[in-house]
């Protein structure tokens, strides 16, 4: 990776990052906003014609929008996304696509076989990450490391990066 050695290179870099840290967070903002309103018109649409299937529906789409939400929080952080939480949403839509589709005699055999396919490999994706950071947790435990240990070096080195 090449380092950027003037100081107006960098410079450009870090106002580029801060001004997208601002429409990320303005994407966060609306996203919540969203998912308050999806809230209140479940709640109104169920108090005036309660159905089962569009307030169960509602529900998926609302923890898919709350997924998103927290990835969003989690870049704003930590600047990085795991796999897992993106995986997490692609079962989340697929559920709610089966849900929609309550007569699954409308979907043809590939439609399911291939749903079958996406998640068995978001299954397979979720693990390996879940081992991933299981193995990174059991690292930092055998070596008595905590995770200020952790965020100390990891600002010392962002540090050393400007």
């Amino acid at each position: 990776m090449r380092t950027f050695g003037s100081r107006a290179e960098r410079r450009a870099l870090r106002l580029l990052s801060v001004l997208f840290d601002f429409v990320v967070i303005a994407l966060g903002t609306l996203t919540m906003l969203y998912v308050v309103r999806m809230i209140i018109d479940l709640a109104i649409n169920s108090l005036i014609h309660f159905a089962p299937e569009d307030a169960l529906q509602g529900i998926v789409l609302i923890l898919i929008f709350l997924e998103i939400f927290e990835i969003i929080v989690m870049y704003i952080i930590y600047h990085h996304v795991p796999m897992k939480n993106v995986v997490e949403i692609g079962v989340l839509a697929l559920v709610k696509e089966l849900l929609i589709t309550l007569d699954l005699t409308e979907l043809g055999w590939q439609v399911l076989l291939g749903m079958a396919a996406l998640i068995a490999a978001m299954g397979w994706v979720y693990t390996r990450e879940r081992q991933r950071e299981d193995n990174y947790n059991r690292f930092l435990i055998e070596r008595g490391i905590t995770e200020k240990d952790v965020d100390d070096l990891t600002k010392t080195l962002d540090e050393a990066k400007e």
